[in-house]
């Protein structure tokens, strides 16, 4: 039998690289720093309702049964804390999922999708995977997003789709908000009609959001996720827009996508909007003082964040320092080899005692006596 898998597999698929998660930390102790998730597993009294519920959901929820196919609850309650309707709101498995769903209903002949680089790299992928071409617009030097540049691409490639992510991620810079909203005004004009994504996974530590502009922008597209605050195992995300884009998006939708448990943890947690609050403060506070510990230390630069993580970059090979951190113990993300972000890592941030020994081993690493 001389079966050819490369017969059946399409050549966007083919030329893919698969997502890697990062390298596979040593074994023993280890500060994770490396996905941008919550360090704090939010408090005893909150997990202990957590597992008051999942006992709830398996003696109360007939698991022979598929779940509640639009997680009205917890939409319910995403609508009551926005100030928005539930129509408005689509429940996916992780947003990856929305951002998959987003793909698929402007999918076709011709479709295009533009993104700022570097940015998340599953818009890319995603996109790519589904025979859509994706237009990369480069980043200045310092990650601002140069809005005449990005205008005169919607005008020349009228993208069907358009990818912002705010903060960006990894380079952690609240891209400016007018341009953003040229972006947004552009898309529903004469030479382009296209969504616009605003990402906003990193709002709890960012504070800002388009939320308001959602009444006067049929085009936008807001993107949430509690992977970040703390529940990144139960794999929920919240696409936000107005009601007729997702009676679109929720065609495409495959039924059940969100498990019972998932939606459980998701109720509990969103009752409980204040302990979030109080930890994303924390985490804020660290990151602040994480900035500036690394300004102050010769051999790096860090650049401005207002996400959970900051991005810094070595005099020294990203590579090497990367390597140092992780005999360490520290794993952090290795993005040296991306394209804009020569020799760059990106280091979430952990609680005061994981950041101290992060800070420690970079200091180590980059001090007096190393070679670039």
């Amino acid at each position: 039998m001389s079966f050819d898998l490369h017969a059946v597999i399409r050549p966007e698929v083919r030329a893919q690289v698969p997502y890697r998660t990062g390298v596979e930390p040593p074994a023993g102790p280890r500060v994770k720093l490396d996905a941008n998730e919550s360090p704090f597993s939010l408090g005893e009294a909150l997990r202990g309702e957590l597992a008051a519920e999942f006992a709830r959901a398996l003696a109360d929820v007939a698991l022979h049964r598929y779940p509640d196919p639009t997680a009205r609850e917890v939409r319910a309650l995403l609508a009551r804390d926005l100030g928005i309707s539930g129509e408005q709101i689509l429940v996916a498995n992780g947003s990856d999922e929305a951002i998959q769903l987003l793909q698929m209903v402007v999918a076709g002949p011709g479709a295009s999708l533009a993104i700022p680089v570097p940015t998340f790299v599953m818009y890319a992928i995603g996109g790519r995977a589904m025979g859509i071409r994706v237009v990369e617009v480069p980043l200045g030097d310092d990650f601002s997003l140069d809005a005449s540049r990005f205008l005169d691409t919607l005008r020349r490639e009228r993208p069907r789709l358009v990818f912002l992510a705010w903060p960006n991620n990894p380079t952690g810079n609240l891209f400016d908000p007018g341009a953003v909203e040229a972006i947004l005004g552009a898309c529903a004009g004469r030479d382009c009609h296209a969504l616009v994504v605003v990402d906003e996974a990193y709002v709890p530590y960012s504070g800002e959001s388009f939320l308001p502009r959602l009444p006067e922008c049929p085009n936008l597209v807001i993107l949430r996720t509690l992977s970040k605050i703390g529940l990144a195992g139960i794999r929920l995300g919240i696409l936000i827009a107005n009601a007729d884009v997702v009676q679109e998006v929720n065609k495409v939708r495959m039924p059940y996508n969100v498990n019972a448990l998932s939606q459980a943890a998701a109720r509990v947690v969103l009752a409980h909007g204040d302990v979030v609050a109080q930890q994303a403060a924390v985490i804020v506070h660290e990151r602040e003082r994480v900035l500036a510990a690394l300004g102050a230390m010769a051999g790096v630069r860090a650049f401005p964040s207002r996400a959970n993580f900051v991005l810094v970059r070595p005099q020294r090979s990203g590579d090497a320092v990367c390597a140092d951190l992780l005999a360490r113990g520290i794993v952090v993300r290795n993005f040296s080899r991306a394209p804009g972000l020569a020799d760059c890592l990106r280091v979430t941030i952990g609680s005061r005692e994981e950041n101290d020994a992060f800070l420690e081993a970079l200091a180590a690493s980059v001090g007096p006596g190393r070679d670039t």
